[in-house]
């Protein structure tokens, strides 16, 4: 039997083969089991003899391939030879062997994908909203970390699974805030410890000013304006609110026009940003089509020399402007 995890989060996918390896371990053992990882390091023969020999021994042997196809992320001329043996042997595999593949952010246009997905039995795993990952850390950290701070976090993360998995089992390793256990609660990680020992990298500060931005959170929007030009430069911090507002008004105004969030998700190539479709904040199409029009305006100015003065200070006050009528 053939079998394909696939789509947009590595860690579900990740998690979905340790759970089938750890099955298979206790029904048949290790010695039953072969792992791909890559390519350069397997020759034809090793891979032909993984996939179609048959044992005399094993009742079942499990082969797994994983991050399939290889070619775009190494450089070696023969992996896409490699690749297309695999896809090639596949009618030859054994009905003893289960053999499974998993495929992050697959392009469905592609030859192995239509080979492969005729198949195999497909299995996707992907996460359409933020609350699904709330869920997913609430589920496995239960008590451990208060509820307000797993949102604060994960909001800082930007709703990466695997970037907030991390960063939770580093606080539960380090040594935090020496607060008594009656200021703690029942919860090893609290609000408090978020705020002072997470900090958002540069690309995720964007996102949280974003998140910020579209929740018209008039308390936060200039504080955090100001800290990520202080962090980096105007220009910088403006094109990278540009881009990812302009995200956000496609997938506004292809709701506006009625398509599904899984053509949203396929029309946009959102892959494992496809939570953003459900993304809940209080911007509509129309005040974000206004607010981006009024940004690509600002550029415009800045570039033609049409404001007062070029001076950083009052570019940041400029940008400051277009802001403060979005909120209006």
């Amino acid at each position: 039997m053939i079998y394909l995890f696939t789509w947009n989060n590595d860690y579900l996918i990740t998690q979905e083969v340790l759970r089938w390896k750890n099955w298979f371990i206790e029904k048949h053992g290790t010695e039953n089991i072969t792992h791909i990882t890559n390519l350069d390091s397997n020759s034809k023969n090793t891979i032909s003899e993984s996939l179609v020999s048959r044992s005399l021994f094993a009742e079942k042997r499990l082969v797994i391939v994983s991050w399939f196809p290889f070619s775009w992320e190494k450089s070696f001329s023969w992996a896409a030879e490699l690749e297309q043996q695999i896809i090639s042997l596949i009618p030859e595999i054994p009905e003893e062997v289960l053999l499974v593949f998993s495929s992050i952010n697959p392009d469905k246009r592609k030859k192995w994908w239509k080979s492969l997905s005729a198949v195999a039995k497909t299995k996707e795993f992907s996460i359409s909203s933020d609350d699904e990952v709330f869920q997913i850390l609430s589920q496995k950290y239960k008590a451990t970390i208060e509820p307000t701070a797993l949102r604060r976090l994960i909001l800082l993360k930007w709703w990466n699974l695997q970037k907030s998995i991390s960063e939770i089992e580093k606080l539960l390793t380090a040594p935090l805030s020496l607060l008594s256990k009656d200021d703690r609660g029942d919860y090893s990680i609290i609000s408090s410890d978020v705020d002072t020992y997470i900090l958002p990298e540069f690309e995720e500060s964007i996102f949280v000013f974003i998140d910020t931005l579209l929740n018209r959170n008039g308390k936060r929007i200039f504080k955090e304006l100001s800290s990520l030009i202080d962090s980096s430069n105007l220009y910088a911090v403006y094109q990278s609110i540009l881009g990812n507002l302009r995200v956000f008004l496609y997938i506004e105004f292809l709701k506006s026009i009625k398509k599904s969030p899984k053509e949203i998700g396929e029309i946009l190539k959102l892959w494992n940003r496809s939570f953003l479709i459900n993304k809940s904040h209080k911007s509509k199409f129309k005040s974000i089509s206004t607010l981006y029009n009024n940004l690509i305006s600002y550029d415009k100015n800045m570039k033609t020399w049409k404001f007062v003065s070029s001076d950083p200070v009052d570019m940041h006050r400029e940008l400051e402007n277009v802001l403060v009528k979005f909120l209006a």
